[in-house]
């Protein structure tokens, strides 16, 4: 088990409250949702359901009122169904699949327009709509780093790390709409997880199981899929 696999399970361990070891049974394991201390900084203290799956058993986290309920109808190694969401009073809210560098490190590719890595400082003003994936509004305190692509001195790609676990940044990319298809998101992907692990940190990707021009940016990227995270919500 290479670092990055093993920095992630200790991670997910923390998301959703169980042993690392957990990940590796054949069976799922449930926990009671709650605050997580070390959790990911996007995941609630309380979420209804979340299912943590390294391609064994599933790991869910469910709150108290419909454990009892998941554990009947998950219990075992039973994968998950949609109808089993409808079963204990709940409705799928997203999955995503999660990525980690394919080998210790990442080549950085080529891009045919200018790159340039940027500090917070630099891109404290680009908390905009186009940039929305690469920076988070809504968390500015946990943006990093960034690396940008420019067509003379217009910014038309942007990729943003966000330290979203004590050792692990997550890579968000966006490129504009005329500017895709030229490599530029592969490109800053690449550069940017290779600047990451120069700094002894775990870069990962997510994208919804469904995105597939994200999902083959991670491949091309030097990425590969490693986890799934499903979360439901109960029905109201």
């Amino acid at each position: 088990m290479n670092k990055f696999l093993t920095a992630a399970m200790e991670q997910s361990a923390r998301d959703v409250g169980c042993r690392a070891s957990d990940f590796l049974k054949p069976e799922n394991t449930f926990t009671v949702s709650g605050p997580r201390p070390g959790k990911k900084v996007f995941y609630s203290d309380r979420v209804d359901f979340l299912a943590v799956s390294y391609g064994r058993g599933s790991v869910m986290t469910v709150c108290p009122d419909k454990f009892d309920a998941a554990v009947s109808a998950l219990g075992g190694s039973k994968p998950i169904l949609p109808e089993d969401f409808i079963a204990i009073g709940m409705s799928p809210a997203f999955e995503s699949v999660f990525f980690l560098p394919n080998e210790d490190d990442i080549e950085s590719l080529p891009c045919r327009f200018e790159t340039r890595f940027l500090s917070r400082d630099d891109f404290k003003d680009l908390y905009l709509p186009e940039w929305s994936n690469a920076l988070c509004e809504k968390r500015p305190q946990y943006d990093k780093i960034a690396v940008g692509a420019y067509d003379g001195d217009r910014l038309i790609g942007l990729a943003g790390a966000s330290q979203d676990a004590e050792n692990m940044l997550q890579i968000g990319i966006d490129v504009l709409p005329e500017y895709r298809k030229n490599g530029v998101a592969a490109s800053l992907t690449s550069r940017l997880a290779h600047e990451i692990i120069k700094t002894g940190q775990v870069p990962f990707y997510s994208c919804r199981r469904n995105n597939i021009p994200s999902f083959r940016n991670a491949l091309k990227a030097g990425f590969r899929p490693v986890w799934t995270e499903t979360e439901a919500k109960i029905l109201k």
